[in-house]
């Protein structure tokens, strides 16, 4: 048979393939939505092809030749093995590392619990995380996928949102008691300030107080006073142990809020100007590593909406 004959055998082998299934045209004619007219047609010129008959055509339905369940035999295991080829070609593709620059906190509050269920999907890519709150250099540094906080505007990157945020002050139970902070903003007056010096990129150390102190209208605060930490993460730590009060982020502290170890005593949560955002390089964005882990942190958030 000559490659041109071949072709066409190839092209007609679905059908066949949906006839031998059901042992009808009708009902094949109905999955591959032709007609049945169409469907026997394409049958005959098949066969005239190969030279056989595939098929006893019956009076109220068809059945198979030897022939035919032969064909049928060589063409299903092909097909499994294309399948499997192509499975594998996938799998050698998403299989490797993946390097993922994100903020340490978010990191170990929120990415944290919820990975096993990546890892447990994608046993193959074996993720590297580098904790850092400032902008990367993704060419330099070999990162495949950052989470940033900020406004969104990366020039030169491909951008998508992620997911926004809520913040707040937190504190320990027992200082709320202490300084009478239940529903009263007044009293943070008296309190230490627990600052996370960074934010996001380029924030001044004092920058979420002073941005929660304005939305509130406390203008005759001072938003500088406290101790400063260059994670956020150790800011939390400090208002769990009872030494002040922290701004804390709702994806960030929720787990602590739920054991018992924070609580908001203010309780005003405001939309933050800030949200999480995933960048890439451009010609990164659809690789299978980015595009798994993109599209699972996409769903992780659509899960907990």
């Amino acid at each position: 048979m000559d490659q041109s004959t071949l072709r066409h055998a190839l092209h007609l082998m679905p059908i066949f393939v949906c006839v031998a299934k059901y042992q009808s045209f009708s009902k094949a004619a109905e999955e591959l939505c032709v007609t049945q007219g169409a469907i026997s047609q394409n049958i005959r010129k098949l066969e005239d092809i190969l030279g056989f008959s595939l098929f006893h055509r019956l009076t109220r339905r068809i059945i198979l030749t030897d022939k035919g369940q032969r064909l049928l035999t060589t063409v299903q295991g092909s097909l499994l093995e294309i399948s499997g080829e192509i499975e594998s070609i996938k799998r050698k593709e998403l299989n490797g590392n993946l390097n993922i620059s994100c903020p340490p906190t978010l990191a170990s509050k929120w990415l944290a619990p919820r990975l096993k269920s990546f890892t447990e999907k994608n046993p193959g890519i074996s993720i590297h995380f580098r904790c850092r709150n400032d902008l990367v250099d993704f060419e330099c540094e070999h990162i495949d996928l950052a989470i940033y906080y900020g406004k969104g505007t990366y020039p030169d990157l491909n951008v998508t949102f992620l997911m926004d945020e809520f913040f707040f002050p937190v504190c320990s139970e027992k200082y709320a008691d202490q300084f009478s902070l239940w529903k009263n903003p007044q009293a943070l007056q008296q309190c230490l300030l627990l600052h996370d010096s960074q934010p996001w990129a380029h924030a001044q150390y004092y920058s979420e107080w002073k941005l929660w102190f304005e939305r509130m209208r406390l203008h005759t605060f001072s938003p500088q006073s406290g101790l400063s930490f260059d994670q956020n993460i150790a800011a939390v730590s400090a208002a769990t142990n009872g030494i002040g009060v922290a701004i804390g982020r709702n994806r960030l502290v929720q787990l602590d809020i739920e054991a018992g170890l924070l609580v908001a005593p203010i309780g005003k949560k405001l939309l933050t100007d800030q949200a999480y955002y995933i960048v890439t390089m451009h010609e990164n964005t659809n690789t299978p590593r980015v595009t798994a882990f993109r599209n699972w942190l996409l769903g992780e958030v659509a899960k907990s909406a």
